[in-house]
Parts: C-alpha cells; structure tokens; sequence
C-alpha cells in the first residue's frame, strides 16, 4: 500500500495522483490485462468506481455502514459531462445510504448514520465518455477533492435543514409523499428496480412508501463542482 489508510491526508494525497489520468496510465500490465479480458467477455459490467476501489486502493467492494477507509473517509466516484456550450456540469445526483424509515426516526443529525457518511468524502469525477463501448480504463479523471461538510458552514446548515425535513416527514407518516422538491440540498431520491419491488413499512401509517435514499442533488453537484475550476485543464 502507497498510503496510510488511518490517515485522511495520506488517502488524499494518494488519490491526488489520479488527478488528468486514466487507470490505463496508473494501474500494472497484469491488472490491465486481467481487466481488458474482463471487458472482452462483459463489456463495462460494474461500476467504474468499484474498480478504483479494487485496483487502485487495493480494498474490497463494501456496503458498510461506517466510512470506506479507516480515517472515517468515504469514497464517491461520480461522472461529469462535457455540454456542447464547453462547460461541465454534474450528469446525475450523488446517492449515499438507504433510509431506513423504521429506525431514522430515532436519530438525530448530529449522531445520524448519514453524516458519519458525508462528514468527509474522497471525491473523485470523471469525464462521462458518452459512448457506453468505451473501456472503463479509459475514463479520464477530470479532480479529486476532499470534501468535508462542516468546510462551509452554509452547506452544513442546509444539510441539516434538509435531513430534519425529510425526518419530519417520515416522523408524520407521510414518508409516502417524500419528494426530492421538498429539499435543496439533500434530496430523498427513489432507489429501487421498480415502483412495486421497492414498497416498504413505514412506522406511523399503514401505507406503503416507495424506498429512498439520500444524495447530493444535482444543484448540489453543481455547485460543488463550480468550486472546482480547475478540472477544465485537463479537458
């Protein structure tokens, strides 16, 4: 291992040498041959950034409750696209852990299993390519940021401000008319395959509600990446 995973600098500084390059400029010939081969018979099966987890940082896909790396650092890999005005903007929202309606009535913000999560995130974008048939190990990486919530007390206030809402709501037994428009910052977004698969309990009415999750919005993202200007060097 190139870094110390207790530390979150070292994680950082790490992740920091992706910065304008492609895991085919990173990663060994073996680990690129064994995925090339991947690739062959699959095609770009699993997320790209399951791969920066696997062959980059050397640590196995988890859906953990806890942060992804020890020093309570958490990784996102998200996409960005190029529009035709020249500028980047943010091609999806950032989606964190399930909301489970039963027991997130009980937390609180300040101890709440979401901001163990987002408190501090490896955030690293890449340019999305538009054609789905080019390899994985050819996606440019475009910045890696590290980003911590309580960095702009603004963000933080908001966050909160849009975590007690949606708990308001489930608190209320309207988890069922949860909307991502009820937020500004931290949306409950729809998770699931299909509308009747994705049908759970909620804790204070007898009426179903379509699973959720939290995530960044999309004018989040944006924002975010309006902080960061200087990905457009390496276009």
């Amino acid at each position: 291992m190139e870094y110390d995973s207790s530390d979150q600098d070292s994680v950082y500084n790490f992740a920091k040498k992706l910065t304008g390059k492609t895991l085919r400029d990173i990663l060994s010939p073996q680990i690129i041959q064994e995925t090339e081969n991947l690739f062959v018979n699959n095609g770009n099966k699993g997320r790209f950034g399951h791969k920066i987890e696997k062959h980059y940082f050397g640590y196995d896909i988890n859906s953990k409750q806890g942060a992804d790396f020890p020093c309570g650092l958490e990784l996102k890999v998200t996409p960005i696209k190029l529009n035709k005005n020249g500028l980047l903007s943010p091609k999806e929202r950032l989606k964190h852990n399930i909301i489970n309606f039963n027991t997130i009535v009980n937390e609180k913000w300040e101890t709440s299993s979401l901001l163990k999560k987002i408190s501090s995130i490896l955030l690293i974008r890449y340019l999305d390519p538009k054609d789905s048939n080019i390899n994985q190990l050819d996606y440019k990486i475009l910045d890696v940021q590290l980003f911590r919530l309580s960095a702009n007390k603004e963000d933080f206030i908001q966050c909160e401000k849009d975590w007690n809402l949606i708990v308001n709501k489930i608190k209320d037994g309207k988890a069922h008319e949860l909307s991502e428009s009820d937020t500004k910052y931290l949306g409950a977004c729809t998770a699931g395959a299909t509308r009747e698969l994705s049908q759970r309990s909620q804790p204070f009415s007898n009426e179903k509600a379509m699973q959720r999750a939290f995530s960044f919005k999309s004018q989040y993202m944006k924002i975010l990446l309006e902080r960061c200007p200087g990905m457009y060097d390496y276009l």
